[in-house]
């Protein structure tokens, strides 16, 4: 049974997907850690904090923590899970994980870094084509930053260890 509880009892809400995430190698099953959870969501805060006074003079950097900040907030109920990202999509693999265990919460929180993840990869890859990151689109990805942290301290406490 999957890792995610709702009060006493627990839910098997994304349980085949996670599980086909650790087979395929997107994710991997180390020791469950409460306490590395809590240090990602520090660090999210902390990228929240230090983006927000650069936005001005460099929005692409501030991007570029902003999308940080919301990666470690997804991976914290994974680590509290006892699964961690590898190398082999790693980024996505928090995506897909923490999606399939939020069920109909899913959609704001996994549409918000969907597009937080491709326009930070604009912006870390531009192509002649690729619009310049701006200080009003970066000011929106603050908030939804800030969103998908808020949700994610929300979410921890409610995962317990995988398997």
């Amino acid at each position: 049974m999957a890792g995610t509880t709702a009060g006493k009892g627990r839910w098997p809400i994304g349980e085949p997907e996670v599980q086909n995430l650790i087979d395929e190698g997107e994710l991997q099953q180390v020791a469950p850690s409460e306490a590395h959870a809590e240090f990602l969501l520090g660090q999210a805060a902390a990228h929240l904090a230090s983006a927000a006074k650069v936005i001005d003079d460099d929005p692409s950097g501030a991007l570029a923590m902003l999308y940080d900040a919301a990666r470690k907030a997804m991976t914290a109920p994974l680590a509290r899970q006892g699964l961690r990202p590898t190398n082999k999509n790693g980024h996505r693999a928090v995506q897909e994980g923490v999606e399939a265990q939020l069920g109909p919460n899913a959609r704001k929180v996994v549409r918000t870094f969907r597009a937080l993840r491709l326009r930070r990869h604009d912006s870390e890859y531009p192509g002649v084509e690729t619009p310049t990151i701006t200080t009003e689109e970066v000011t929106l990805a603050l908030a939804d930053s800030e969103d998908i942290v808020a949700a994610m301290k929300k979410f921890v406490p409610n995962v317990g260890p995988w398997h």
